[in-house]
């Protein structure tokens, strides 16, 4: 766990140097109170943050667990959210939906999997788990518009692509940028969700480069990137996607089959799916993203992508998931507001 200030910015990065399933952290220090943003860093700095002021408020940019988890630990705050995801923090259904792990699983497995978290078998307080964040009391914060947090200018930009809802949150006065998992990984880009969208993604993040911002802060991997750095590593962030898409271009050319075309690594080294059985179910619904992406373009596509889902059991009617934004709560402004 390590910390760098911006003014009353403290930068708190999460254990294990903010890899999943923990991430980085903003906490503003206010006159009399603080205020969080995003709640993964893990119970080290859960601990720190309790002997600081009074925390009043945790504003989650979006509804990932690994950005979420920790609100348990501080029973007392009010939690905020953007105005997509407050609906899914109350339903395992929809959380199943919108990550896309019922398009993949189906729904008895869902069934067991939501059995496991009500009979408490995901429970320990000190590790990632749904159980600790459902049915809490959440308001809605706004986009785009001056909010006061701790005294402090903050605009929540909406950024979607990497999920539907996802919010940056900007300091104007102190010229940072949180682009949270704009991540600047060499992995590449995550929308390997079913409320992900490839080319929503690539739109979002090029617009960060037309904010004011002098840092722009991860909420893992990089940390703290200066301007001058920036946008040449989010350019290269970027292009992974394309590297992706000619990988399953190429393989198909070569005549991989809609069955096979999961080994041909465009996300995941083939030892990671021994290791990790998670990937494979995120390796299919990224290459999915992507034939759905090349059938949009050319129809000629559209045979071996009904084939892949055939093939691996996706669920066409649940590969992608939109909802409708739910109106925001009143929260105290400050000024004009500023946009992407």
């Amino acid at each position: 766990m390590t910390y760098r200030k911006f003014g009353p910015i403290e930068v708190i990065t999460g254990d294990n140097n903010s890899k999943v399933p923990f991430s980085t952290s903003l906490l503003i220090h206010g006159q009399n109170e603080t205020a969080l943003i995003d709640c993964g860093t893990g119970t080290r700095a859960f601990e720190y943050i309790k002997k600081q002021k009074r925390l009043n408020n945790i504003y989650l940019t979006h509804y990932h667990l690994d950005h979420i988890w920790g609100v348990s630990n501080f029973p007392n705050a009010q939690v905020w959210i953007n105005p997509y995801d407050k609906h899914k923090l109350q339903d395992l259904i929809e959380i199943s939906k919108a990550n896309g792990r019922y398009a993949t699983s189906g729904e008895e497995e869902i069934k067991n999997w939501i059995d496991d978290i009500k009979n408490n078998r995901y429970s320990n307080q000190n590790e990632p788990n749904w159980d600790m964040t459902l049915n809490r009391d959440m308001s809605i914060y706004p986009y785009d518009e001056p909010l006061d947090i701790a005294g402090e200018k903050v605009l929540m930009l909406h950024a979607p692509g990497h999920s539907e809802g996802i919010a940056l949150p900007y300091f104007p006065e102190h010229r940072v940028l949180f682009v949270v998992d704009l991540d600047l990984s060499s992995f590449g880009p995550w929308y390997n969700n079913a409320d992900c969208d490839i080319d929503l993604f690539i739109e979002s993040a090029l617009q960060t480069l037309d904010v004011d911002a002098d840092y722009f802060i991860t909420s893992h991997h990089k940390g703290i990137v200066p301007r001058n750095e920036y946008e040449e590593q989010l350019r290269k962030f970027i292009a992974v996607i394309d590297r992706r898409e000619k990988t399953i271009i190429d393989a198909v050319k070569r005549g991989v089959s809609p069955k096979d075309i999961v080994y041909e690594e465009a996300f995941y080294f083939k030892e990671t799916h021994a290791k990790n059985p998670f990937s494979m179910s995120s390796e299919k619904l990224g290459i999915a993203k992507h034939l759905e992406r090349l059938s949009k373009q050319d129809s000629s596509w559209q045979e071996y992508f009904e084939e892949f889902l055939t093939t691996h059991s996706i669920l066409r009617d649940y590969l992608s998931y939109k909802s409708q934004p739910l109106p925001p709560d009143p929260h105290p402004l400050i000024t004009k507001a500023h946009s992407l």
